[in-house]
């Protein structure tokens, strides 16, 4: 769509996605911007190690979908030669993104934000009753504006569950919206951990991670347990040649976040189940959870 109305030419190197197609194109058609995922990043950032290829005409990068790491930010910017990454955010029901960053901002506001509000919508964020909650505190993000869905085609009872009559969709994400008028993403409401009455949202444990040298991608999730009634379980993608094991990382992990965020479970994967635009499937993750007991 941005390419569309602003007359640049969109270039799909493949009907499915290709790293490695992905970046010979940007080399044959001389590409001056980048569109992905973080995933997806992750995988362009791999075979770029591997093919070295020329990346002169890259000017910018943008991210979306699902949350950027800050150490994805900065290995985007190395990898492709760039001074900032810009982030969008928005949801397939809100038609088009209603957060993000332009090139004029902060490396901070960029690395660390979803972007600016947009103007064309009105957002607040809310507690469990609904009540607005103080600018910098933790609610879920809801939007009005004219780019929001009508309905879920055909299911009445899902749309009433998200949409207001009033008009205010509710997000379903974990949201902080800062006095200058950036948001930051908290986490999904329905990834939301309790483990032993503490709310832990795994983008927090993701981040941390990620961090770690000999960790490509992670992703976490909940798993059932029987005391404390759920547990972290950690899936690990690791950087060629590593070594790192399940007790060597979670001995990393204290002392660093509280004791209660450590993972319980880790998992070693060499790749995650994705969707076709690139957004990892944790319920598939739990699948494999289950499958591996």
């Amino acid at each position: 769509m941005a390419c569309m109305s602003s007359g640049a030419t969109l270039i799909l190197p493949t009907a499915g996605y290709s790293p490695e197609e992905t970046l010979k194109s940007i080399v044959e058609e001389k590409c001056t911007m980048i569109h992905g995922t973080p995933t997806m990043y992750v995988d362009l950032i791999k075979k770029q190690k591997e093919l070295n290829l020329p990346m002169d005409t890259v000017r910018s990068a943008v991210t979306g979908g699902a949350p950027c790491p800050p150490t994805l930010y900065e290995d985007i910017k190395k990898t492709f030669g760039l001074q900032k990454v810009r982030t969008i955010y928005g949801l397939t029901e809100t038609t088009c993104c209603i957060f993000q960053t332009m090139p004029k901002e902060s490396d901070e506001q960029m690395k660390n934000t979803v972007g600016h509000l947009h103007d064309h919508v009105e957002v607040k964020i809310v507690d469990d009753n609904g009540d607005m909650v103080p600018i910098g505190e933790r609610g879920e993000l809801m939007v009005r504006g004219y780019c929001n869905m009508l309905e879920y085609f055909g299911d009445e009872e899902k749309t009433s569950e998200v949409k207001q009559k009033d008009g205010w969709l509710k997000t379903g994400d974990q949201f902080v919206l800062r006095e200058d008028g950036y948001g930051v993403i908290v986490g999904r409401l329905k990834e939301m951990v309790i483990r032993g009455g503490e709310n832990i949202f795994p983008k927090e444990i993701e981040d941390f991670l990620s961090l770690h040298p000999d960790i490509v991608e992670v992703n976490v999730i909940g798993v059932p347990d029987e005391r404390m009634g759920e547990e972290l379980c950690a899936f690990i993608r690791l950087a060629e040649g590593s070594k790192l094991d399940s007790e060597t990382l979670k001995k990393y992990c204290k002392g660093k976040i509280a004791h209660f965020k450590v993972p319980k479970h880790i998992r070693i994967v060499d790749v995650f189940p994705k969707t076709a635009s690139g957004k990892v499937q944790k319920f598939k993750l739990r699948e494999i959870y289950d499958k591996s007991l």
